[in-house]
């Protein structure tokens, strides 16, 4: 590819800033404290999410405080996993995680996060990669030396648009999907759980006086106030 080169994170201007190595106190109510399994599919989900005090969000955010295009990696139990920081989005950063931080001068920020998720990424994991006894892991000092193929700027700004104008349209089908598969269940629930199916004149059928009657049929047969979903 014309114009690509192939540079170390070191070189390209990315830098890695790491976590602190402890763990704060959880609370009931307060800020969230991101850790690997908050890593999902290129995305930070705060659902379940562990939440800390304010003073320890400061605390915790003095060195390491992520801003809109980092990266979050996973370095320990699924190394080389990564997820990008949206606008709006604020967080502590979870033991074992770290962050990287394109200052555009080789890598535009928009660009860094599409580079951490493809084959070449990938290869540089399995070539860095540390086996433990019980984890596998990756070393801070290490991560800045991976190669990766680097187009020029103008393509980056391109490629960056295109990527994430259809990661949008994907994570909207998904949302769709679970709002779809929410109400499927509700229903479900509705009908053959509580048996509030719509009866002949749209009425819930167990609130409206329809019942479960023995039947020659079988062990139960519909009584009272039929459904249309319900033969005689």
């Amino acid at each position: 590819m014309s114009g690509w080169e192939t540079l170390t994170l070191r070189n390209t201007g990315v830098q890695l800033i790491d976590c602190d190595h402890k763990t704060p106190a959880a609370v009931s109510n307060g800020r969230p404290y991101v850790g690997i399994p908050q890593i999902k599919d290129g995305r930070i989900e705060l659902d379940g999410v562990r939440l800390i005090s304010e003073e320890d969000f400061v605390q915790w955010t003095r060195k390491a405080y992520p801003q809109p295009d980092d990266v979050v990696l996973s370095r320990r139990c699924n190394p080389g996993e990564t997820a990008y920081v949206p606008e709006g989005m604020e967080f502590a950063l979870g033991q074992n995680l770290v962050l990287l931080r394109a200052n555009g001068s080789r890598v535009q920020p928009k660009f860094l996060r599409w580079i951490v998720r493809g084959s070449a990424w990938w290869e540089q994991v399995q070539q860095f990669l540390n086996v433990g006894a019980v984890f596998d892991s990756l070393k801070c000092r290490e991560i800045p030396e991976f190669e990766l193929p680097i187009s020029p700027d103008n393509e980056q700004v391109a490629i960056a648009e295109i990527l994430s104008s259809l990661d949008e349209k994907t994570e909207l089908n998904r949302k769709q999907n679970r709002t779809l598969e929410a109400i499927a269940q509700a229903l479900s629930k509705r009908w053959f759980v509580e048996f509030e199916l719509p009866d002949q004149n749209g009425q819930p059928y167990k609130s409206s006086g329809g019942a479960m009657q023995p039947s020659e049929l079988g062990r139960f047969r519909w009584g009272g106030r039929l459904s249309p979903f319900l033969k005689s």
